[in-house]
């Protein structure tokens, strides 16, 4: 046989494509599973020791709340101690005149400051009640009053995930 036969039999080299449909589906699954993984609520409450949450299976989004924490000695808006707590009994809250009150007046300084540089009118804060479970109705109820009346009618209760 001669040489040139040979070369002319012989299969052409033929340069492989990329298949990137495989690729493109598996980037797909892991961009999704990443998305999903990380939360949309960075935020992280801590909640001090003495404090006792209700358990709840709710979920909701506590997010862009003014939090108000109430434990059985101590009054905290913020992380900005208010006044102190003795067997029940928010010792700078006078239950006759709520709107005298230091609590009142912080709340309602947030609601101005909140309606200057707010960019979204319609967006409106919520108050997020951390309240030891311990405590009264009572007591409870005479933050809820002052919040409303201060301009937050709407409120959550903080609870733990059961």
């Amino acid at each position: 046989m001669a040489l040139g036969n040979m070369k002319s039999h012989a299969k052409q080299f033929v340069e492989p494509k990329l298949q990137i449909t495989s690729m493109m589906d598996m980037f797909t699954i892991i961009l999704i599973f990443l998305l999903f993984s990380f939360s949309d609520n960075p935020e992280t409450l801590t909640i001090d020791n003495s404090l006792k949450l209700p358990e709840s299976n709710a979920e909701l989004d506590y997010k862009e709340n003014i939090k108000l924490v109430l434990s059985q000695t101590v009054l905290k808006l913020e992380g900005e101690v208010i006044s102190d707590v003795q067997d029940g009994i928010i010792m700078a809250l006078d239950t006759e005149n709520l709107q005298e009150s230091s609590l009142f007046s912080k709340l309602k300084e947030l609601k101005e400051n909140e309606a200057q540089t707010e960019l979204n009118p319609d967006k409106k804060k919520n108050i997020l009640f951390l309240c030891d479970k311990r405590l009264e109705f009572k007591t409870i109820n005479t933050l809820v009053k002052t919040a409303a009346m201060a301009g937050y009618p709407n409120f959550q209760f903080g609870v733990l995930q059961k």
